[in-house]
């Protein structure tokens, strides 16, 4: 009959496009699913239309978004808890996108309550991304974590790769703004490893940039670069046009990291002038802090100082605490004075506190404050700061930072206890990988059949993980992670 051939055909395109998404180009995987779309009906039909939602996210096209949302509002049956999660999902997400979140959010939270209360949609592996994707819509990762670990273990049990691949990538985000960069690490590697074994991409880099910012702050600047060069390489597949904000934010972040400030400059200059400078909360001209830092460094005050009050006066009235608290550290930062600059840092850190996310930015916040009291002649102060700063850096297994610390408190004329700590050798991926699940109690051979090693592998990668740690024993290295795989309060 004419309804089933449309209905396969439907069903055929929305497999292509599905396909293209991760091996050619989002133009091409988008005139599929949109053919697929005008055939469907009922839930191919939403599930159609929300991998076109996130299409037109990857490439910045809101219009395109809303005629998708609209589409969705009109045809998902409000009866159907699956239809009707996925309406108010999509819906919600391109209200956001337009920078309507107040209207939005409430229709997210609106899918996540239906995704974790419907006995189906709990259970469904083919709901993880957009189960992550809902916490980023919201700028709020604390969302995913009550279901985040269930919903990837499900995946990785019925052997659901490609979801599972595309799940770590969106966890490693969240993980690393929570400041939980052990685990972002571990997830960051893994969803890499998973994409080159299917000979799949992911959204446009994200799994290679985010590797790629986690080995650079371990000072791990040459694997940092690789990363980075498959993230270009992905993002030219897609074809999303020069480079996209993710990636503007992580490839300046692995140069600052190097200490190339001409490069942070560069490239931050070119996002602000491309994409308004969009911070990871969508926030106008949220690279500022990264950018005055490197401005500060090069010499070029003054351009920091207008910097500085073009990110405040960009906000809104009452912005995330998060967004303040760096609104307050580049106020204070290119404060002349020692004085005001000690308050507004302080007034950093109390917001950094308040919005209890992003722990390597409130411990970066504490870095500067130090290092700003210290070239003041304040070494006392300076050092309560920078020992701070450098616990909560190792906490974060982010090396390269500790080490940083470590230099400017023997700036002040004392070295830091336990320095050996900041020049530790940093693990791989994969070696924290196991670590984190020998920690939980599991044996090699569980710990190998989870991430789809042989015990051997295991094995090595175990010794590696005790000698570069300086530890005797699998009990002790579950108290060390204890105190690495959490994000600092």
């Amino acid at each position: 009959s004419p309804a089933a051939d449309a209905t396969a055909r439907a069903r055929v395109l929305s497999a292509l496009g599905f396909l293209e998404q991760f091996g050619g180009t989002y133009a091409r995987a988008a005139e599929l699913l949109e053919a697929a779309a005008s055939l469907a009906a009922g839930r191919p039909l939403m599930r159609t239309l929300t991998d076109l939602a996130h299409i037109y996210y990857n490439v910045g096209d809101p219009a395109r978004m809303d005629a998708v949302a609209a589409r969705a509002a009109a045809e998902a049956d409000p009866d159907d808890p699956d239809q009707a999660m996925l309406a108010a999902y999509i819906v919600g997400a391109a209200h956001i996108f337009r920078g309507r979140p107040d209207v939005g959010g409430p229709l997210v939270r609106r899918a996540i309550d239906l995704l974790e209360t419907d006995p189906e949609l709990r259970d469904d592996p083919r709901h993880l991304i957009v189960s992550m994707f809902a916490a980023l819509w919201l700028t709020d990762p604390r969302v995913a974590q009550p279901y985040a670990d269930r919903r990837l273990a499900r995946a990785r049990e019925v052997g659901a790769f490609g979801m599972l691949a595309s799940g770590l990538t969106l966890a490693a985000g969240g993980l690393a703004w929570m400041g939980d960069h052990v685990r972002a690490y571990a997830a960051a590697g893994e969803a890499v490893e998973l994409l080159a074994a299917l000979g799949r991409i992911a959204e446009p880099g994200i799994a290679y940039s985010i590797l790629a910012a986690e080995c650079a702050g371990r000072g791990l600047h040459d694997e940092a670069r690789r990363a980075l060069d498959r993230s270009r390489e992905v993002v030219a597949v897609t074809g999303v046009p020069g480079t996209p904000p993710h990636l503007g934010r992580h490839v300046a972040y692995c140069a600052l990291c190097r200490g190339d400030l001409d490069e942070v400059v560069a490239v931050l200059e070119q996002q602000v002038e491309r994409y308004a400078g969009i911070g990871l909360r969508l926030e106008p001209l949220g690279v500022a802090p990264d950018l005055i830092e490197a401005f500060l460094g090069l010499g070029r005050d003054a351009q920091a100082r207008d910097l500085a009050e073009r990110f405040a006066a960009a906000q809104p009235p009452q912005p995330h605490e998060h967004v303040a608290a760096m609104v307050a550290r580049c106020r204070a930062l290119v404060a002349p004075d020692l004085d005001e600059a000690a308050a507004a840092f302080a007034d950093a850190l109390r917001r950094h506190a308040a919005a209890a996310v992003d722990q390597l930015e409130a411990a970066r916040t504490r870095l500067l404050y130090g290092m700003r009291l210290r070239r003041a002649g304040r070494r006392v102060d300076a050092r309560a700061q920078l020992h701070a700063a450098r616990a909560e850096f190792l906490a974060m297994d982010l090396t390269l930072w500790a080490r940083r610390a470590a230099d400017e408190l023997a700036g002040t004329g004392e070295r830091a206890r336990g320095r050996g700590d900041s020049d530790r050798a940093p693990l791989t991926s994969q070696e924290t990988r196991v670590a984190l699940l020998v920690a939980q109690g599991m044996t090699n051979k569980e710990v190998a059949a989870s991430l789809f090693l042989s015990p051997k592998t295991i094995e090595h990668h175990l010794g590696a993980v005790l000698r570069k740690r300086g530890l005797r024993s699998r009990t002790e290295l579950a108290r060390a992670m204890a105190g690495e795989a959490a994000p600092t309060q």
